[in-house]
């Protein structure tokens, strides 16, 4: 790095030439948030070395002539979840043209998956690629240990990630519940980690003011999760970089846009847009930051501080604003060449001063990411095999029971229900229920699958296996055909995780996961296109939602209200009590 900056002065002072320059441009200054004219951008070793008119060029000085257009720095995610359905690498390929250069990923799926090994994983394969992704690591897992299995990420395993430089954050923390109850061991992992220096990501959903206080006091930093104006305002007011969520799970910025077109004086530098997540089939239908961008501006949030909310907030956020951001001396060359700062999809993309994309086609390698297999799943994810039908049969005794169901109101949100069913044979019956189906979750606790009854699905299907279950990832199974349930499920096994669905004993389609079951291998086209006939076919079968496969992903999610299936049954979520076994 000392070379590299003693070079840096000599390009600034016209002692040696630079390797690339860009003239003929509107530079978008963030820092200032003025667009100024006469401006030339020279660079060295992937840097940025001087900004100003005149710049010197040399014999071998690359000259790109920016023909009248806005140069900006690179779009940086401030909250993604690259580690979800679509793979890091795979998601760059198709991102990084469309103008997002840098991401900070959530790891908590693939370390619900892998275990700790995960977000070595993710911290490996993502090193040496022409894009920057920074992690989030979990300070706890699983969330409610209670109920889910002991915790995996122990105070030294937390403190081992927060030691890596690409390490910026504690991930979100969905189980703040604990914290109110003053839990020890947890509180220290986050007061360690804001001693590194590290940010802590909340999950502050409903959270009453008071608890926003005292989330804040222990440590966190951010939060995503409002969804009306006022409530983004309470938490920028309370301290909080807080971001606007405009993705595949919620689409609120037309409500938060109205934290600044009401407030026309409010100070946004610590406000920033993230879609949270965006489903294959969204990246390319929208595009990604771009897209957040356009959106942003169609209501009402003028471009520059648009802009500004995906480059230098973030960064600043992050700790990264010497490096990434903006335009300026010393910083890392990541551009983007648009024509309109209103939509700005960008004709040329540079990453550390080299041209990665152009017109929207990728201009560099990116590497596939490997595969990982069942064997090497966390322990305690993997069923006894073979399934079996009788693994999801409901045992009582009499002729009727009353079993407490889970009742889905939305893709993410249920509700608990009580259904008084038949009893043949000592077993349940749902055969006469059209809407009720069997949910089940592989349970390593008890070494067989724990099945309870899901109703408001909408879709009367055989069987559907999938390992994906947030956030522990156990496999699961949903269905009214006990037969059609164990077929899917050992053919998951054989793919080596994925989703499957089985229909009167016949394979309708299935999606590969051979990235610990909860990543494809394959490309966001290909990945984009499976998940829509399987979605389809669910959708013609009677589900309501937009995204079937994604609902059934959070039913063992811990993280959101009201009831969930885990390892001890199914549970009340407020009050913490298992109401069905």
């Amino acid at each position: 790095m000392l070379n590299t900056r003693e070079g840096l002065i000599k390009v600034a002072l016209g002692r040696i030439f630079p390797e690339l320059i860009i003239r003929n441009i509107h530079l978008v200054n963030v820092y200032s948030g003025e667009i100024l004219r006469g401006q030339e951008v020279a660079v060295w070793q992937g840097r940025i070395a001087y900004v100003g008119p005149g710049a010197k060029i040399g014999p071998s000085t690359e000259v790109v002539d920016g023909k009248g257009m806005y140069l900006l720095p690179g779009f940086i995610d401030v909250h993604g979840h690259a580690d979800f359905i679509s793979n890091p690498l795979a998601l760059a390929k198709k991102i990084l043209p469309t103008g997002t250069t840098g991401m900070l990923t959530d790891s908590h799926d693939i370390c619900g998956a892998l275990g700790p090994k995960g977000l070595k994983l993710m911290l490996d394969a993502t090193a040496d690629i022409p894009f920057r992704y920074y992690l989030a690591a979990p300070a706890v897992f699983p969330p409610l240990p209670e109920f889910e299995g002991e915790d995996v990420f122990t105070q030294d395993v937390v403190a081992s990630f927060l030691a890596n430089p690409r390490v910026l954050a504690v991930s979100e923390v969905t189980c703040w519940g604990r914290l109110m109850e003053l839990e020890r061991e947890f509180i220290a992992k986050l007061v360690y980690a804001r001693e590194q220096g590290k940010r802590i990501e909340g999950h502050m959903a409903g959270c009453s003011h008071e608890k926003l206080n005292a989330l804040i006091s222990c440590g966190f930093t951010s939060c995503h999760e409002s969804v009306t104006a006022a409530e983004a305002l309470d938490r920028l007011r309370l301290g909080l970089y807080t971001i606007l969520r405009h993705g595949s799970i919620r689409a609120d910025l037309e409500p938060l846009s109205e934290l600044i077109t009401k407030n026309p004086h409010l100070d946004t530098s610590r406000v920033m847009l993230s879609p949270d997540w965006f489903s294959p089939q969204d990246v390319l239908k929208y595009g990604y930051l771009n897209y957040l961008v356009s959106e942003a501006v169609k209501f009402g949030i003028p471009s520059l501080k648009a802009i500004q909310m995906v480059t230098i907030n973030p960064a600043t956020y992050l700790g990264l604003d010497n490096d990434i951001g903006g335009i300026a001396p010393g910083r890392l060359a990541d551009m983007l060449l648009v024509e309109d700062l209103e939509n700005p999809l960008p004709e040329t993309i540079w990453v550390g001063g080299k041209a990665v994309a152009h017109k929207g086609e990728l201009t560099t390698d990116i590497p596939m990411f490997p595969e990982v297999r069942a064997q090497d799943w966390r322990e305690g994810r993997i069923p006894r095999t073979p399934v079996k039908p009788e693994d999801f049969s409901i045992k009582s005794v009499g002729d009727t029971a009353e079993i407490p169901c889970i009742k889905m109101i939305s893709k993410t949100i249920t509700q608990p229900v009580n259904l008084t069913l038949p009893v043949h044979n000592g077993q349940v019956e749902i055969q006469g229920s059209p809407d009720l189906l069997k949910i089940s979750l592989w349970s390593a606790d008890g070494n067989s699958w724990l099945t309870g009854l899901l109703t408001g699905f909408g879709a009367v299907v055989g069987g559907i296996v999938s390992s994906i279950a947030h956030e522990t990832h156990s496999p699961m199974a949903v269905g009214n055909n006990e037969q059609d349930m164990a077929l899917a499920a050992n053919r998951m096994l054989e793919l080596g995780g994925g989703i499957v669905i089985y229909e009167a004993g016949q394979l309708v389609t299935e999606l590969p996961m051979k990235i610990g079951g909860v990543l494809s291998t394959a490309d966001l086209e290909e990945l984009a296109q499976d998940i829509t006939k399987l979605n389809t076919f669910l959708q013609e079968k009677g589900c309501p939602w937009d995204d079937p496969i994604f609902g059934l992903g959070f039913l063992g999610f811990t993280g959101l209200p009201y009831v969930r299936i885990t390892q001890k049954g199914i549970v009340d979520i407020r009050q913490k009590k298992v109401i069905f076994t």
